[in-house]
């Protein structure tokens, strides 16, 4: 990657990291507080991270808009191929995904949403469609595999390491 695609690339980057850490703070200030303790408040931490993350981004904004002297160069031909780009429509995948994930947490077992996350996941981005289907079946027996080992351990180490009671 150039140097001036870099330099876009920033400039997108912390666009949506910017939104990012403001929605983070934003949900996490609407967290219960405890009026003995306010700093054992489950929404401490991802506050203070919601913080630095909306200042470092704002910090790589200010320095891309700098280094190009306010000349990015965006155009409406530049967005249509970021847009038509496989990289654009991975990431608006894991963006779904995940909020499939956070809208079904809680009404699901979190075992087994967890196992499916991680599966489809794997599958989503592993998964060849221009190779027939029996050629990646011992693919898709990893990423069971991989999903069932991953979903207990973190359903274990959340429910016995750190004691939180899991939906």
């Amino acid at each position: 990657m150039t140097e001036k695609n870099m330099t876009k690339a920033d400039f997108y980057t912390s666009v949506v990291l910017m939104v990012f850490g403001i929605t983070v703070t934003v949900m996490a200030r609407q967290m219960p507080e405890i009026p003995r303790d306010p700093y054992s408040a489950p929404g401490v931490l991802p506050t203070i991270l919601g913080v630095i993350i909306t200042g470092l981004s704002f910090i790589m904004f200010l320095r891309s808009i700098i280094k190009t002297k306010g000349q990015l160069g965006i155009s409406g031909m530049s967005i249509k191929t970021a847009v038509t780009s496989t990289t654009f429509y991975r990431i608006l995948a894991t963006i779904v995904l995940c909020l499939c994930y956070v809208f079904f947490l809680g009404k699901v077992w979190f075992p087994a949403l967890t196992f499916f996350f991680i599966f489809v996941f794997i599958v989503l981005f592993e998964y060849d469609r221009k190779t027939t289907f029996k050629p990646q079946i011992k693919m898709l027996f990893f990423a069971a595999l991989v999903a069932l080992t991953a979903s207990s351990m973190i359903t274990a180490i959340f429910r016995y390491l750190f004691l939180v009671r899991l939906p």
